[in-house]
């Protein structure tokens, strides 16, 4: 492994630093495939899937070809890259066994593809079992040429105790790179408490009464589509779930409608985290990339962690440049932090 990067003290550092890692570890003006492409609803995958497609444009990588976690085809992959390109995986939290299907999927893909370089884009390691940290550590230190890029020094840490032969390098996480639209603000909104009820909670932000103890009204939120947004979501997902069941649909010549579809899918995904949060006095969270939109949106913000700290991790080794962020070590912390940013919003 490498060492650590100097830490970034600012959000253009951290971009910078990005390219510099990542034209390191792809190159640059290369084809590249890139598979893991999220297709669900939540939208911090979005952000990451935006970065990492800002990030492919600003080093002149060619995008050949996309598929999701079932449209995989490892000859598809092969045939869109011709011997010459680069297998990018999709950066995020799901390296390890909480999000197991993910895992699997990527060693299958080391596996299959042992001429072909790999570069798993950034994300954070997190193991509860040995024996399958043990089996990742075998299945991706086989591969000839596959790199892991961590986005926090915790997953680094573990990543060298857990997968001592796979290579990894550090880099942040990809959703930094994305710049969401700019308009002028509008009319100030409820504060909000965006809070996830999945196997990664751990906050028990769901049960606080932010409105209660601000004496103010407050919304409370996960991640959503609404309206419109929310069927044409589901349609647009019709064609790629499709695409698993039938495997010509896997074909190059229906590349660009899978493609198209993902895109699409992602951008009511970024269009919904955005209106969620946008024009809010400020906001509570426990999600990862609620925290990075916010301080994108410049929203000011308090976070709290998840079950296994990669939101305290990625916060105090890089996100804490923003000048709207803080994070929080409990419940009680949270609320005291909210109501000090309250009594700084109030007129």
């Amino acid at each position: 492994m490498t060492e650590a990067l100097d830490p970034p003290k600012s959000l253009h550092q951290i971009r910078l630093a990005t390219l510099d890692v990542l034209a390191d570890v792809i190159g640059t003006g290369r084809d590249v495939a890139l598979l893991q492409a999220p297709n669900q609803r939540n939208v911090g995958d979005t952000l990451i899937w935006l970065g990492e497609r800002e990030y492919l444009r600003a080093l002149g990588l060619r995008l050949r070809h996309v598929s999701d976690l079932g449209g995989y085809r490892a000859d598809a992959v092969r045939a869109s890259l011709s011997g010459r390109g680069v297998v990018l995986i999709h950066g995020g939290g799901n390296f390890g066994d909480l999000w197991y299907g993910h895992q699997l999927h990527r060693e299958q893909v080391a596996r299959d593809l042992p001429d072909l370089p790999i570069v798993q884009l950034p994300q954070s390691v997190y193991f509860d079992s040995s024996a399958r940290a043990d089996q990742a550590n075998t299945e991706l230190g086989a591969h000839p040429d596959l790199t892991l890029l961590v986005r926090d020094q915790g997953s680094w840490a573990r990543a060298e105790q857990q997968l001592p032969d796979v290579r990894t390098r550090y880099c942040w996480d990809m959703a930094l790179g994305w710049r969401p639209p700019r308009r002028e603000p509008r009319s100030v909104r409820r504060p909000l408490v965006l809070a996830r009820t999945d196997h990664e909670a751990a906050s028990g932000l769901t049960t606080l009464d932010l409105g209660a103890r601000l004496g103010t009204p407050v919304d409370y939120a996960d991640w959503r589509n609404l309206g419109p947004d929310a069927v044409a979501w589901q349609l647009l997902r019709a064609f790629p779930r499709l695409a698993h069941r039938v495997p010509v649909l896997r074909r190059p010549g229906f590349q660009p409608l899978v493609r198209a579809c993902i895109s699409a899918i992602n951008a009511i995904n970024a269009r919904g985290g955005v209106r969620l949060l946008r024009d809010r006095p400020m906001a509570v969270v426990d999600r990862l990339h609620a925290h990075i939109l916010a301080a994108l949106l410049e929203v000011p913000h308090v976070a709290l962690d998840n079950n296994y700290g990669k939101i305290g991790a990625v916060y105090a080794e890089y996100t804490h440049v923003f000048s709207t962020a803080r994070f929080a070590s409990d419940l009680d912390d949270a609320v005291s932090q909210a109501r000090s940013l309250a009594a700084e919003v109030t007129p």
